[in-house]
C-alpha cells in the first residue's frame, strides 16, 4: 500500500505510525479531517493480519467519523487510532504510552472506546493525557447505550418510512452495544433473533432478552424485517445484499457496506438502508457534547436522529438514489461549506 496514495484518496490530514518496543505498541494514528473541530474517535485494538490491513482499517474509519461528526452537525472532525494486538503487547504500558502521544498532539485528537478495548485500558490512556472519554467520568452516562439509543431512533425512522409496525429483529453482535440495542427493542415489543461469535455472550443476551440464538452464519439471511449489524464492518457484500431477507438494515457497526456499490444493490432490492455513521453517531454526540460543549443531557440530540434519518430516506426517494449517496452529499456538504471559510486558527475547549 501506498500511504500517501490512500491519504489522498481519502482526503486524510495525517497519519501517525505508532511504535514503543519495551510496552510492544504497535499501530496507527488517523486524523482525518479537522476543519470543524478536534478529530473525535475512539481506539481499536485488533489482531490484523498485516501491516497494510491496519492502514487501510485507520483510514477507512477515520474518514467514517468525519462524515458521522458532519452529518450529526458537531463541532468536531474524525479520527482512529488501531493498535496491533500481538503476543508482546504489554497492555498497561502500551495504552500509557499511547496517552503520552495522544497529550503531544495539544487536543487535535480526542480518544475514547472501540473494539477491543476497556475501561481499565481508557484509564490507563487517562493518567497521561486529558483527551480520552473516561467510563468514570461523572455525568458522561454510558456511551454503548447512548449508541444504541441513537440506533433505536434511526430504526424507528426506517420502520415508519416502510410502513412497519411491530418487527422481527435480527441483531449481529451482542456486545456492549447490540445488548443495549436488544434492551430497547425488547421493551419496544419487538422480536427477536441474536447471534455472536461468541457463544456464551450469544447464550446470554439470548437468555436476557427473551431471544432466539442462531449461529453466526445464519444471522445474515434470517428471515426477518429487519438486521441490525452490531459487530465488525464489511459484513454486507454484494453476496450478502442479494440474499437478504430483512427489509431494513439498520445498525450500530462501523462501515457496514463492504463496498459502497452494495447501497446501490439494497436501493435496488427496495431494502430500506440507514448508512451507519448517521444511526451510530449517538455515543459520538454524546462525547462531544459533553466535553467540547458541557451539556448535561444529549437526550434532544440524539432524538434528532430520526429526523435526520428521515431527510436522507425521503431525499434518496425522491431522487431514486441510495440512502449512502444522500447522506455522504449531506456530511460533504457541511465540510465544504466550512472550508471556503476555514477558521485560522481554533482553540480546543479543553485547552
Amino acid at each position: 500500500m501506498n500511504l500517501l496514495e490512500s491519504m489522498v484518496a481519502d482526503d486524510s490530514e495525517q497519519v501517525i505510525a505508532l511504535q514503543n518496543r519495551a510496552a510492544g505498541l504497535r499501530g496507527f494514528l488517523a486524523i482525518h479531517d479537522t476543519t470543524l473541530g478536534p478529530a473525535l474517535g475512539g481506539i481499536r485494538l485488533w489482531r490484523y493480519a498485516n501491516e497494510d490491513e491496519a492502514i487501510e482499517d485507520v483510514l477507512r474509519l477515520s474518514r467514517a467519523m468525519t462524515l458521522k461528526a458532519a452529518l450529526a452537525e458537531l463541532p468536531a472532525g474524525g479520527g482512529k487510532t488501531v493498535l496491533v494486538d500481538h503476543p508482546g503487547l504489554r497492555r498497561v504500558e502500551a495504552f500509557e504510552a499511547l496517552g503520552c502521544l495522544i497529550e503531544s498532539l495539544g487536543g487535535r485528537y480526542f480518544s475514547g472506546p472501540d473494539v477491543g478495548v476497556t475501561g481499565a485500558d481508557l484509564d490507563a490512556v487517562g493518567r497521561h493525557t486529558r483527551y480520552v472519554a473516561l467510563e468514570s467520568a461523572p455525568g458522561l452516562g454510558d456511551i454503548s447505550e447512548m449508541t444504541a439509543i441513537g440506533v433505536w431512533h434511526g430504526m424507528r425512522a426506517c420502520l415508519d418510512f416502510a410502513g412497519i409496525r411491530r418487527a422481527k429483529v435480527a441483531i449481529q453482535g451482542a456486545g456492549n452495544v447490540g445488548l443495549a440495542l436488544g434492551r430497547i427493542l425488547r421493551r419496544e415489543g419487538m422480536e427477536i433473533v441474536v447471534a455472536d461469535i461468541d457463544p456464551e455472550r450469544a447464550r446470554a443476551a439470548g437468555e436476557e432478552l427473551g431471544a432466539r440464538v442462531v449461529a453466526p452464519q445464519e444471522i445474515l439471511a434470517a428471515d426477518v424485517a429487519v438486521l441490525a449489524p452490531c459487530a465488525l464492518g464489511g459484513a454486507i457484500d454484494a453476496d450478502v445484499a442479494r440474499q437478504l431477507r430483512a427489509r431494513v438494515v439498520c445498525g450500530s457497526a462501523n462501515n457496514v457496506l463492504a463496498t459502497p456499490d452494495v447501497a446501490d444493490c439494497l436501493a435496488e432490492r427496495g431494502i430500506v438502508y440507514a448508512p451507519d455513521y448517521l444511526v451510530n453517531a449517538g455515543g459520538l454526540i454524546r462525547g462531544a457534547e459533553y466535553y467540547l460543549l458541557h451539556r448535561a443531557d444529549s437526550a434532544p440530540s440524539l432524538a434528532r436522529i430520526y429526523d435526520r434519518m428521515r431527510n436522507v430516506l425521503e431525499m434518496a426517494r425522491e431522487r431514486a438514489v441510495s440512502t449512502a449517496a444522500v447522506a455522504e452529499e449531506l456530511a460533504r456538504a457541511r465540510l465544504t461549506a466550512s472550508k471556503k471559510f476555514p477558521q485560522l486558527t481554533w482553540r480546543h475547549p479543553l485547552c
